[in-house]
């Protein structure tokens, strides 16, 4: 095998896990994060005691807090939060090569208009292969070596190829797939639809409510994609349907255990403070609320949670503010 140097920039579960993934493959892989002492403790221990403190990380995976460590890099990934990721991106221009590989792993938006991570490399690396990995990824199972499945999208046919190698296991199988749009769409919205579904859970509505919230958010998700010029279609794969079924019902979702709380009682300040980390779901249900009323896309879910999250509305006990005024049609899209 051809060993590469990997970089992977961000230290929490999921970049943590990433490296592992690659260094199974034998590569020299290089996690950076902001936390000196933690990386530290990486490189004596080989083991992410806050996030994944199980995981054994191996000799060829290395730590540090120093950006310039990523020099020389074939492939870096990028999986900070969105909040930190344009900082980040600028942060590595002068480390990253023209033809090195750059992949987003973050799923989620920028606060000011509607850019997605992918936009983000475009503008401050022109020249470089850009990649988006999405999928029903909770990294707690992965690293458990429970089967799971993930996307790379890329209009570039030999950079998918290249992290189909990097980073499959008999464990973990990457899919590839030709429209990076829709992938990082998908990855992106399916958060808000794991708040309103922990909602749901929090006011003890039933698996009936769920399923339907599911599937509603998921013709949202499709009008909005077709508005925006992604494929519909794309949905229907691991980076649609099956990370809005795993975000959506699992409870080791940060979305979902926060639309929890809400549902239970909580205000929406006393349930970020409980979970404690980054909710992507929040800042992307703000924006595409104003994308949807700009472009005049019917969000019926995005309008109710908006006004319940941003607006104050009462859930009065009830799934029926979540669900707000509904689209009779069905199934979309058929032709």
């Amino acid at each position: 095998m051809n060993k590469k140097k990997i970089s992977v920039l961000g230290g929490g579960s999921w970049g943590t896990v990433l490296a592992y993934l690659a260094s199974l493959n034998g590569h020299n892989v290089h996690l950076w994060m902001r936390d000196k002492e933690a990386a530290k403790e990486i490189n004596q221990n080989k083991c992410n005691k806050k996030y994944v403190p199980n995981l054994n990380l191996g000799p060829n995976l290395t730590a540090s807090s120093q950006i310039e460590d990523i020099s020389e890099s074939e492939t870096i990934i990028f999986c900070v939060p969105s909040d930190a990721f344009r900082e980040v991106s600028k942060l590595s221009i002068e480390f990253i090569k023209e033809n090195s590989y750059l992949i987003t792993a973050t799923k989620g938006v920028e606060k000011e208009g509607f850019s997605l991570m992918s936009n983000i490399l475009e503008e401050h690396y022109p020249k470089n292969p850009i990649g988006i990995l999405s999928g029903p990824n909770l990294a707690e199972e992965i690293a458990l070596h429970h089967l799971s499945g993930t996307v790379i999208a890329s209009k570039n046919k030999l950079l998918r190829d290249s992290l189909i190698k990097d980073l499959s296991t008999n464990f973990f199988k990457v899919y590839e797939n030709e429209d990076p749009y829709g992938v990082e769409m998908g990855g992106a919205l399916k958060n808000i639809y794991a708040i309103a579904c922990g909602i749901a859970d929090g006011l003890d509505s039933g698996e009936n409510t769920v399923g339907m919230i599911m599937t509603r958010g998921l013709g949202e998700m499709g009008r909005l994609a077709t508005d925006l010029g992604a494929n519909p279609q794309t949905f229907l794969g691991l980076s649609g349907v099956g990370d809005l079924i795993t975000t959506c019902a699992s409870p080791l979702s940060r979305n979902h255990q926060f639309g929890k709380l809400i549902g239970i009682g909580l205000s929406v300040d006393e349930a970020k403070k409980e979970i404690g980390q980054t909710i992507e779901g929040l800042k992307t249900l703000k924006v595409v609320k104003n994308i949807s009323d700009e472009h005049k896309v019917e969000m019926p879910i995005v309008d109710s949670l908006y006004k319940i999250i941003y607006k104050g509305s009462s859930l009065n006990g009830s799934i029926q503010n979540v669900l707000g005024k509904d689209i009779i049609k069905d199934v979309e899209f058929i032709s």
